[in-house]
């Protein structure tokens, strides 16, 4: 358990797969290539072979080192990783929320991914409780995230955390299969 959280804190759900000695700190600049490899090589893993133009069109590694040096810079975004003796094994992303109808007291996570070679493994869990922690130290009531449709092992991964769909929806027009994404929202507070 994370120092500071409570029992009623979301954790980890159950996992009957091997754990994995992790231990969790704040990302620096200086690891948006190992980011950017476990994100990409976790989005290949879930997407590849299931989304008609995958890879999607975008900017190369070079230029998503980039953009991930820039995110880990922001001020308003706080990144923490999994690291074991393998590097960076995986990552999450808590910021406030940019959707039009969130209010202040909602934060979002924008991504948690861990590399499939280490997924199963409690990574995971203790990221997204993290994530959590992160939130409520910062003030926010509420933490939501969008997580696609097609996405049954991320879905029931949050919904094993207490998040659930609030009904807002969005569609990614720039894919083929315009590939619809649901939010999950999870209270921080014990009364909501």
């Amino acid at each position: 358990m994370l120092q500071g959280m409570t029992p009623e804190t979301p954790t980890a759900p159950s996992i009957d797969h091997a754990t994995e000695t992790s231990a969790l700190r704040d990302a620096t600049i200086d690891d948006a290539e190992q980011i950017e490899a476990v994100h990409y090589a976790a989005r290949e893993a879930v997407y590849a072979g299931r989304v008609e133009d995958w890879p999607p069109p975008g900017p190369d590694r070079s230029g998503r080192i980039e953009r991930w040096r820039r995110w880990l810079s922001a001020q308003d975004v706080d990144c923490v990783v999994a690291t074991t003796s393998d590097g960076i094994v995986g990552f999450v992303t808590v910021r406030p929320s940019r959707d039009e109808d969130a209010g202040a007291d909602m934060a979002e996570m924008p991504t948690l991914y861990v590399h499939p070679d280490h997924w199963r493994r409690g990574h995971g869990g203790s990221l997204c409780a993290a994530s959590v922690q992160r939130a409520m130290n910062r003030g926010f009531r509420r933490l939501s995230l969008w997580v696609l449709d097609m996405n049954e092992q991320a879905r029931v991964f949050y919904h094993s955390f207490g998040f659930a769909p609030d009904g807002a929806t969005k569609v990614d027009d720039g894919t083929k299969e315009r590939l619809v994404a649901h939010r999950y929202v999870l209270s921080l507070t014990e009364t909501e």
